[in-house]
Parts: structure tokens; C-alpha cells; sequence
């Protein structure tokens, strides 16, 4: 949409008269977030504190809360999203990749997981909700596997290989293209075992990846699903068969959270992401 002159009534009425309210906040919504303030000046407009400037305020905000979002937050989520700025996975991720182009749809996974630890009908409609804003938008799916990823046990195995090549000398470059394909790799990789499983279940998922030349697959089995997970490890190990085919199975338990909890990353010897 092409922006009109300043001075340019925008509902066609005519030359050399400011546009209404209501025609400034209908148009600034068809423009990209750097050009809103640039046409605003244009029409004069500098102070928001003015009255009858509230509406503009608002859509300013809820553009530029949506580019960093998502999803347009409303003012308790935009308060929650503002204090995750403080939480541990989100200033783990601003350490590893600070130059992140997604980093703040983190702070929206972290509500989404906020959301599903206090739950209730209400935060699974809210739930929903920003799930529906997120698919609509470019590069929607990727977006939703990123929003998924701080709601998994898998994510703080993910930060701890992010770390692992941090310290081998990683480029932040370097990082952000690592993370980027674990994003679109995560689901695939994964495996959260459940208590139903059978061994031979788990051992299956991990020899197809194993065939497959996989660099990087995880399990993870929680309560009583650990001794699952941990079984299916034995049973891997069994006559070398990780060793002969160059994976290391590392595994980490935690007495945090839903315990026990253990988790078992494998990676190639070659592993380079």
C-alpha cells in the first residue's frame, strides 16, 4: 500500500487536510513498523501523550510487541513477557546466540510453558490462540517450532550441546546456523518415552537413526519411563554396537522437576551439526 502524501486526506475526501483518527490508525496498520513512525511525523504527528493520541499509542505498541512476539500480547502476557527477560532459558539462549533473529519467540515458548504448568481451560484457549497468530504469520511453522522447543524436556539438552560447541570455538555465526537446524530438526530427533514404551520400542527409534547416519538424536523418559530409557541404552551397547558405528550416548539425569528425569543424546564421532 502506497503512503499517501502527508497532508493527503487518506479516505479521499480531498488535498490539504489531515487525516482522522480513524484513517491514521486504519492505515498505519497496512504498514511495516519502521515506516509508521516516519509517516506519523509526517502528518505531524509527535506526541502520543496528546489526547485522542491513545489509540495510536496503542497500535504502535501491539506492532511492535507482535514483531517481537508473534502475536500481540495483552497487557498481563505483555508483562510476563517482559519479566522472562530474566529467565534462565532466555538468558541462556541471549549468551549462546545473542544475535538471534528469533530470539524473542523464546520468551513466547517460556509463556506457552507458563501456560501449560498453570493449567486451566482459560490458558489452553490462550494457548490456542497464540498458536492460530503464529501459523498465520511468515515462516509460521518454523516459528511454532521454536514456541515448542522451551515446552519440552529435550530443550535444556539442546543448550547444553550449544555450550559444547561454544566452547570448541563456535563463531556466534557459527551458532546461530547450529540452533537454526536443531530448530528444524528437534521433533524428528526426539523421543519422549512413556512409561507404556517397551525397550525394544526405544532401542528401534534410535538404531533407524543410527542407520540413517544421524549426527544427533535424543531420548527422554521421565519418572518411571527413566529406567525405560536408560534400559534401551544397555541394550544399545550391547557386542559395541555404538562403538563399531561411531556414536557416544551421553547421558544426564536430573533429581529436579519431574523426577527422575533422564535424557540420553547421542551423537556421531563426527558430529559437526
Amino acid at each position: 500500500m502506497e503512503r499517501p502524501p502527508p497532508f493527503q486526506n487518506i479516505s479521499g475526501k480531498g488535498w490539504n487536510h489531515l487525516p482522522t483518527l480513524d484513517d491514521i490508525v486504519k492505515f498505519i496498520k497496512e504498514l511495516p513498523l519502521d515506516e509508521v513512525l516516519k509517516y506519523l511525523l509526517a502528518v505531524g504527528i509527535k506526541d502520543f501523550v496528546k489526547e485522542g493520541y491513545s489509540r495510536i499509542k496503542k497500535e504502535i505498541q501491539d506492532r511492535f510487541n507482535e514483531e517481537m512476539y508473534a502475536f500481540v500480547p495483552d497487557k498481563e502476557e505483555a508483562n510476563l513477557l517482559l519479566s522472562f527477560k530474566e529467565h534462565p532459558h532466555f538468558r541462556q539462549v541471549q549468551l549462546l546466540v545473542p544475535n538471534y533473529r528469533y530470539i524473542d519467540i523464546i520468551r513466547t515458548g517460556i509463556l506457552i510453558n507458563y501456560y501449560h504448568e498453570n493449567d486451566s481451560p482459560e490458558n489452553r484457549e490462550k494457548v490456542e490462540g497464540i498458536k492460530r497468530n503464529l501459523i498465520k504469520r511468515p515462516n509460521g511453522n518454523k516459528l511454532l517450532k521454536i514456541v515448542n522447543l522451551p515446552t519440552t524436556p529435550f530443550f535444556d539438552t539442546i543448550l547444553e550441546l550449544l555450550y559444547d560447541l561454544k566452547s570448541k570455538g563456535y563463531s556466534d555465526a557459527n551458532l546461530e546456523e547450529a540452533f537454526d537446524e536443531i530448530v528444524e530438526r528437534w521433533e524428528k530427533i526426539t523421543m519422549l518415552v512413556k512409561n507404556t514404551d517397551k525397550v525394544d520400542d526405544v532401542a528401534y527409534f534410535c538404531e533407524r537413526h543410527i542407520y540413517d547416519n544421524a549426527d544427533l538424536f535424543i531420548i527422554c523418559g521421565m519418572k518411571t519411563a527413566s529406567s525405560i530409557v536408560e534400559k534401551a541404552l544397555e541394550k544399545l551397547q550391547e557386542d559395541d554396537f555404538l562403538y563399531e558405528r561411531g556414536y557416544t550416548g551421553l547421558m544426564t539425569k536430573s533429581i529436579y522437576g519431574n523426577n527422575p528425569r533422564t535424557q540420553i543424546m547421542f551423537l556421531k564421532a563426527s558430529n559437526s551439526i
